[in-house]
């Protein structure tokens, strides 16, 4: 036996949420405030899903219209009608209702330090990343060099006996390639970072922007040893930890890799003596000199502060992975 219902609460229900998800994210871009939920790669195509999401809505709205006037559809059970629960329907709704209202209800706000006392601060930066040692052969490993013919039977075989004496030997001195190549040893893994030390190397002041900074910071991180003493540039939100001295804080910048559910906070420890008067979220660009220092039974990198100023947050506050030329990363 066929029964009769009306849908038409359903497809006014569905063009409205679908309507909705659109117009929230029209209101972002208008905003300009897209980008503190998704990074800017996937924008367009979320501005295409916008547009989708509306055609959508028409269509659903289109049907409403159409058979609003028909009164109640047949039920043959020969399709996919939603469930007759009234409550099993508001709770499949409410997923997507529920979402939608904390979107316009709530502001929209950069990630700080709540969000990173959740996820934890990541001052390793190049944890996972083992620097390679250089292999030392024995020296009883080391084959003698042989030939075939006595000394006497090869050709050219002339000895100058002159220059038999110590004074006339002169020893051959390491290049300046060599020496950074022993500064700076890599594997197949770490060689980019390898060759971007190499060419920053001899500054004095190395700015950390914001294109290239979680490679620039893993860099530092794999031969920190090398750049004790350079004066670092760099911005970012304070965090303290509650085990932190008055005089140390954390500038950092959280780390995005799609959306805002998979960003990670990472940065450097900074020790100053006006750090107890920088309030948590506060936006700083500071300039200090790296240093090392042992944190809860680490080694890290410590910035002792030389000058700071307080910024406003930028635009676009996070930070995100690197694909290009990392030789563009070195130049100034």
């Amino acid at each position: 036996m066929e029964e009769r219902r009306n849908l038409l609460p359903h497809y006014l229900i569905r063009a409205t949420l679908l309507g909705c998800f659109s117009l929230y994210i029209v209101h972002l871009v208008k905003a300009d405030k897209l980008q503190y939920y998704i990074v800017p790669r996937m924008i367009p195509y979320v501005k295409y899903g916008a547009m989708a999401l509306f055609l959508l809505a028409g269509f659903y709205l289109f049907i409403a219209v159409q058979r609003g006037g028909s009164g109640a559809e047949e039920d043959c059970d020969c399709g996919h009608e939603p469930p007759r629960s009234i409550l099993r329907n508001g709770m499949i709704y409410g997923l997507f209702a529920i979402p939608l209202l904390l979107g316009f209800m709530l502001p929209d706000r950069i990630m700080g330090s709540e969000v990173v006392a959740v996820k934890g601060m990541n001052l390793n930066v190049a944890t996972v990343t083992q620097r390679p040692s250089i292999p030392v052969q024995p020296v009883d490993a080391i084959e003698p060099v042989t030939t075939s013919e006595p000394l006497g039977e090869m050709p050219n075989n002339n000895l100058d006996t002159t220059a038999s004496d110590p004074k006339d030997v002169v020893e051959a001195q390491p290049s300046a390639h060599d020496e950074l190549d022993k500064l700076f040893p890599a594997d197949e893994f770490s060689i980019d970072y390898a060759e971007l030390g190499k060419k920053l190397y001899k500054r004095d002041v190395i700015p950390i922007k914001t294109v290239g900074f979680l490679e620039m910071l893993t860099m530092l991180d794999l031969f920190k040893e090398n750049f004790i003493g350079k004066e670092i540039v760099i911005s970012g939100f304070v965090y303290r930890e509650n085990d932190m001295k008055k005089d140390q804080f954390v500038v950092s910048r959280m780390a995005m890799q799609c959306c805002s559910a998979d960003a990670m906070p990472y940065g450097f420890l900074v020790k100053s003596a006006n750090g107890a008067t920088l309030k948590k979220d506060t936006w700083i660009t500071m300039t200090g000199k790296l240093s090392t220092v042992n944190y809860r039974g680490n080694d890290i990198i410590q910035l002792e502060a030389k000058k700071i100023t307080v910024i406003k947050a930028p635009n676009d506050p996070y930070v995100y992975p690197y694909y290009d030329d990392f030789d563009e990363l070195a130049k100034e």
